[in-house]
């Protein structure tokens, strides 16, 4: 590949980031189960969403080293563009689950493919270099889009309430029809059987626990993952519904978040070089807790400004863990090892969505949010005393 293709996969990658995010059920997602369901029964929801998201992550991830990053995006994209237009049309439970498993695997297939085809097609034309500026305005081009979603998508929402989700089925089809367009990068590509697809996903996770620093560096970001997948999933929203908010007040509350991110997002590797890797993942982990921790004490507000600088955070520690993790992996395993640490990431909030639903059904969204930062600080501090111990 010479470098005129790696631009056109970084730019196309651009674009595909943009309408993948570009998601205007965002802010609305909740309203719109409310309708239907309760609390718990989105937890139910959720927990199939994940843990068939997680299930699929490694195998989609072997499958996107096997038969190539490209195709993965492409159905992908195909597999979300049928599912987000059905779902406009959808009312019950079992329906619902049934989407979310066909989506499920549309994000398992686009998780780590997009991002290890941009990494690889960088590296053969040895220009990694620019990865982190990559990511710094692919992080911006992806805070734009939900931006504009989550404002459009709220009041959207009023008039039609099912119109969200037909437009997203458009977008996807539209980036499926671009993805073709991509170039499969050469670099480190290997042909297997599918009886070697078990022994590739456990090369995956040896990617992740190859020596004691690595194995900290992924239990961590695993860890302050999880905080930022709960949050993203259930708390957000429901923070802003308990706090009086209505779809459109979320919409533009979530719009102006993003833009704040998507500007964040560009001081990235000013900040990288400041204070380093480590010193980000540590400064997101403290804004992530403490959004949580101090969400239940504070009024409208406060408690909208802990949420916009708990979005903010996510974009700099997305792109740090981004980085991390690409620095340590090899290229032949990058998509897999992708996929296992969002595995590592999502799967403990797959199996506790059902509990964490009826607790907020029971409680309220801050309560829980009080209780789950109050755990990632004794996750946190139980892997810092173990590790200190072994150095």
């Amino acid at each position: 590949m010479d470098k005129r293709l790696a631009r056109r996969n970084v730019l196309i990658g651009y674009i595909l980031n943009f309408l993948s995010d570009c998601y205007f059920p965002i802010a609305i997602w909740l309203f719109f189960y409310l309708r239907f369901l309760t609390f718990t029964e989105i937890g139910l929801i959720t927990m199939v969403k994940m843990v068939a998201e997680n299930a699929l992550e490694v195998p989609t991830g072997a499958f996107a080293d096997m038969f190539g990053r490209k195709i993965s995006v492409v159905i992908s994209f195909a597999l979300c563009a049928v599912a987000m237009t059905m779902w406009a049309f959808s009312t019950t439970l079992w329906v619902f689950i049934i989407l979310e498993l066909v989506k499920a695997l549309g994000n398992a297939l686009y998780s780590g493919s997009m991002e290890a085809l941009v990494y690889d097609s960088l590296k053969e034309t040895k220009q990694e270099r620019e990865y982190d500026q990559v990511i710094a305005h692919t992080q911006t081009i992806t805070w734009i889009g939900l931006a504009i979603a989550s404002i459009l998508g709220g009041s959207i929402y009023m008039v039609w309430f099912q119109a969200p989700y037909i437009i997203q089925g458009v977008i996807y089809g539209c980036a499926a029809i671009i993805a073709l367009f991509l170039q499969e990068p050469r670099l480190d590509t290997e042909k297997y059987s599918m009886n070697q697809v078990l022994t590739q996903n456990i090369i995956g996770f040896k990617e992740l626990f190859q020596n004691k620093r690595i194995v900290r560096i992924t239990l961590v970001l695993a860890i302050v993952g999880f905080g930022y997948t709960v949050a993203a999933n259930i708390l957000g929203i429901s923070q802003l519904k308990e706090y009086g908010m209505n779809s459109v007040s979320v919409g533009v509350t979530w719009g102006i978040a993003y833009l704040f991110s998507a500007t964040a997002s560009q001081f990235y590797p000013f900040l990288k070089k400041k204070f380093g890797a480590q010193g980000l993942v540590v400064g997101a982990a403290i804004i992530l807790i403490c959004s949580f921790i101090f969400a239940r004490f504070v009024g409208l507000s406060a408690g909208v400004f802990l949420i916009m600088m708990r979005i903010a955070s996510s974009t700099t520690f997305n792109n740090v863990k981004s980085s991390l993790l690409n620095s340590f992996v090899s290229s032949k395993n990058r998509a897999t090892a992708i996929s296992s640490l969002k595995l590592l990431t999502q799967m403990p909030f797959a199996l506790l969505s059902v509990p964490v639903g009826y607790f907020i059904d029971n409680y309220s969204p801050n309560t829980f949010a009080l209780f789950l930062g109050c755990v990632l600080v004794v996750l946190l501090g139980m892997v810092m005393i173990m590790f200190k111990k072994r150095s």
